[in-house]
């Protein structure tokens, strides 16, 4: 015959069902809250070098249920080669002085991508040995990649202020070298540098990815497109691409020619006009012809300013082709003729 239950027994039974239920829910709060933040738990047996996985670890590898991944060495497997040892030393840190695990490390998923994980445990220690080491892992992925374009942006900037202030330092000692007097230096300095800030200022309007030939024409030479009855200046060719410093270096060559024009050739008269036109090239290069007419007679001069070496020797040097200016009596005509290259191109 049972003993009778009493009613301490029922009691105890149903305060083990409720610390049931309650550690049941805890484990569900926990492994909900696991899957939002995209952790997956791990757990490491120091005595027999094996893992215990969360599904989620698993995905955060790239592995699917059936991929072997269960020992010491199958992980290491699976982890970048030069970032193998560094890991290593940070999980025997770890186990040795009890200090928290936080470290970064590439992995090699299966699909050849590489990824990367952010690994933080602890160890548990039993009679003072170390037993267990466990914690979460967290896909850091798309934060290294952001990362990584942030840094070739603050790169790509600290190179362009440096090619920037050299290119203001340039400009300041060659108007100052050819410069007559103080005033013309300041004026003509003033014009340059707004020239500058003028291709930076279309260049950031595409984030720096480079600009059209027409665009930088359209903007350096804007105040004389439409006057009066009609414009001072026709342009036109097939689409170009140039690159940040193509454009550079060209609006600064257009901004001389048109300063030129302005003072001395087609553009200081009324009945003046300048005629811009460029075409495929060679190898699909580009050929750019510039052609004044109506203006004053020109003749050649051996005077050699900042404006004709920046065309003769800056746009050479740069793109690479050839610059030539030829003083005709009806004006001038630069010939610009290059060669095809990542920085100047034809549109496809």
């Amino acid at each position: 015959m049972a003993p009778a239950k009493s009613d301490d027994d029922d009691g105890e039974v149903a305060r083990l069902a409720r610390a049931n239920a309650a550690l049941r829910h805890t484990e569900a709060q926990l492994e909900f809250a696991l899957w939002a933040g995209k952790l997956g738990s791990w757990s490491l047996d120091l005595r027999t070098r094996r893992y215990t996985f969360s599904d989620y670890c698993r995905v955060n590898f790239g592995l699917g249920p059936d991929d072997p991944f269960d020992t010491y060495e199958d992980v290491a497997a699976r982890i970048h080669p030069d970032d193998r040892e560094p890991r290593h030393r940070a999980i025997e840190t770890a186990i040795a002085t009890g200090a928290d695990l936080d470290v970064e490390y590439r992995i090699l998923r299966p699909d050849g991508r590489i990824g990367w994980i952010l690994a933080r445990g602890r160890a548990s220690f039993e009679d003072g040995l170390a037993v267990r080491l466990a914690g979460i892992s967290l896909d850091i992925t798309d934060r290294k990649e952001v990362e990584g374009r942030q840094q070739l942006l603050l790169d790509e900037l600290n190179h362009r202020v440096k090619n920037t202030l050299a290119s203001v330092q340039s400009i300041a000692m060659q108007t100052r070298r050819f410069a007559a007097e103080p005033a013309d230096f300041d004026a003509t300095f003033i014009a340059r540098l707004g020239a500058l800030a003028q291709a930076h200022e279309l260049l950031s309007a595409a984030a720096w990815d480079g600009a059209s030939l027409a665009s930088v024409i359209q903007r350096t030479l804007a105040p004389y497109l439409y006057e009066g009855e009609g414009s001072r200046v026709v342009f036109g060719g097939p689409a170009v691409r140039l690159g940040p410093n193509a454009a550079v270096t060209l609006n600064m060559a257009f901004h001389e020619l048109t300063t030129n024009a302005a003072k001395y050739g087609a553009l200081s008269t009324p009945a003046g006009r300048v005629d811009i036109e460029w075409r495929e090239g060679p190898g699909r290069g580009v050929d750019i012809d510039w052609r004044e007419r109506g203006g004053p007679a020109v003749e050649p001069t051996r005077r050699r300013g900042f404006g004709t070496r920046l065309i003769e020797q800056g746009l050479t040097h740069e793109l690479g082709g050839e610059a030539q200016l030829v003083f005709q009596p009806q004006g001038l005509w630069c010939r610009l003729r290059f060669p095809p290259s990542a920085k100047l191109g034809l549109a496809a």
